[in-house]
């Protein structure tokens, strides 16, 4: 019995130890840096209790914030584990009862998102004990534990409904989320369970259709493909039809634009809703660019580093056929890397809506900041993912890099009060930078097309 579960957990707990063993210097980062994070969080919230701010943070926000990272979380662990997967398909080959062995995959989706909501809950309990801070809530903590399992039905549903040729499917798993949305109440979640567990049990019922639906969308595209192109063209045109294909050029876009009305919002009047009075004359220069640098950065991460790492920590399973077409490697990084400048398009957005409420003062800045933090994803990104293709998973490079991002970030930001006034004409001392890091692009891409042929030798001797 759960003979899938218990593979799947087996498995990753398999894999995550070896990745530990092959790279425990990433793994020692990033823990370090998820520690580090949960204290900031701790001390915001210490922050927020015992210092009167114009900020109001309800448990109920927290509540639903919680919810839907975890609707995400399962909604891209069932895709992995069962949408995606290759092996399942040999499982459901076979004379097993084929929903039991989707109903297996979810107990394991499952266990994977309550081990991690208690050992991150658990962190941040102990952490807010440490800062003085009342953590006895038994009854709070037992309503965002069913939160989180309410969370898994609903992400299971939508999962499995989105890959279904008939995508009414989708709609009670809609509404459902728009009740929460309108109701913004917890106890509407645990009031309605009992349903999201009925969706859970029909999305079962009709979860062959839409696996074999998504098999069959992937082979008739993979035949369009198709087509007698050049290698960096023929390259650019797969990885760009694979960011249209998962919708993620549009998700980009809303992305750049909501980031840019949040922060010139916050720009405005960030200072009367977040600092405290008595603060507003020391920190109210401070604020507004941070604002700024933040929304360059998370635009810049999502458009930039997400996707220069997945660009070749997808290729884990594929990597031994790839490296046996008869391609240059330089050929085939330039060609990867090339589908970026599309994703570039889809983060200028977030200059304009900032704009709005800054006004152009300083949008030759912004513009040229957001070249050079997109330059720098890209030369951080794209070696660390060739680096590490197939010995982890992109969470913890997407952390580490973002960690090593903020840093670089943050000193470009304060080189420029330097820059602006040091040198008469500003203008000719940024361009010189961003020659300097397109060169630097180069050779890095350079670097990575040997790293690449280390990789695949090594792997070889190893096999």
């Amino acid at each position: 019995m759960f003979e899938t579960t218990k593979i799947i957990l087996t498995e990753n707990t398999r894999n995550l130890l070896k990745k530990v063993k092959e790279t425990p210097v990433l793994y020692f980062i990033f823990s370090g840096m998820t520690i580090f994070s949960i204290i900031i969080f701790s001390f915001a919230t210490y922050f927020i209790i015992n210092i009167e701010t114009n900020l109001q943070i309800s448990l109920e926000d927290m509540f639903f914030t919680i919810f839907f990272v975890f609707i995400l979380k399962s909604i891209a662990d069932f895709h992995n584990n069962y949408i995606k997967s290759v092996p399942l398909s040999y499982t459901l080959s076979t004379q097993k009862n084929q929903k039991r062995t989707v109903f297996e995959i979810f107990v394991a989706v499952l266990v994977i998102q309550l081990i991690i909501w208690f050992s991150f809950s658990l962190m941040y309990i102990v952490t807010l004990t440490i800062f003085g801070v009342n953590v006895y809530y038994p009854y709070e903590y037992l309503l965002f534990t069913l939160g989180v399992i309410a969370a898994v039905f609903i992400g299971f549903s939508i999962c499995i409904n989105f890959f279904s040729p008939h995508k009414y499917r989708l709609v009670p798993s809609l509404i459902l989320l728009g009740f929460y949305f309108l109701g913004r109440h917890s106890l509407y979640i645990l009031i309605t369970l009992p349903l999201a567990v009925l969706q859970m049990v029909w999305s079962i019922q009709n979860s062959m259709p839409s696996y074999l639906f998504s098999k069959r969308k992937e082979r008739m595209k993979e035949i369009a493909q198709v087509k007698m192109r050049g290698v960096i063209r023929a390259i650019f045109y797969r990885e760009t039809t694979v960011l249209w294909r998962d919708r993620l050029l549009l998700s980009f876009i809303i992305t750049s634009i909501s980031t840019g009305i949040f922060s010139g919002y916050l720009y405005v009047y960030g200072d009367e809703i977040l600092i405290p009075e008595y603060l507003r004359e020391t920190m109210s220069g401070f604020l507004p660019s941070m604002f700024l640098y933040l929304s360059i950065f998370i635009v810049v991460m999502y458009t930039a580093v997400f996707p220069s790492l997945n660009l070749f920590l997808n290729e884990e399973k594929t990597m031994w056929l790839v490296r046996h077409v008869p391609i240059r490697n330089d050929l085939f990084v330039f060609g990867k890397t090339s589908a970026l400048s599309l994703c570039f398009l889809t983060a200028i957005p977030v200059i304009p809506y900032i704009s709005i409420f800054i006004g152009i003062d300083d949008i030759f800045f912004l513009i040229w900041f957001l070249c050079f933090s997109y330059l720098a994803g890209v030369i951080i990104s794209v070696p660390l993912g060739i680096k590490y293709v197939g010995k982890k998973s992109d969470i913890i490079l997407l952390y580490s890099v973002a960690m090593l991002l903020f840093l670089i970030l943050g000193s470009v930001s304060f080189l420029r009060f330097i820059i602006n006034r040091v040198f008469e004409y500003p203008i000719f001392i940024y361009a010189i930078i961003l020659l300097i890091e397109i060169l630097i692009l180069y050779f890095s891409l350079k670097e990575s097309s040997k790293m690449l042929a280390i990789n695949y030798n090594l792997n070889r001797q190893n096999t």
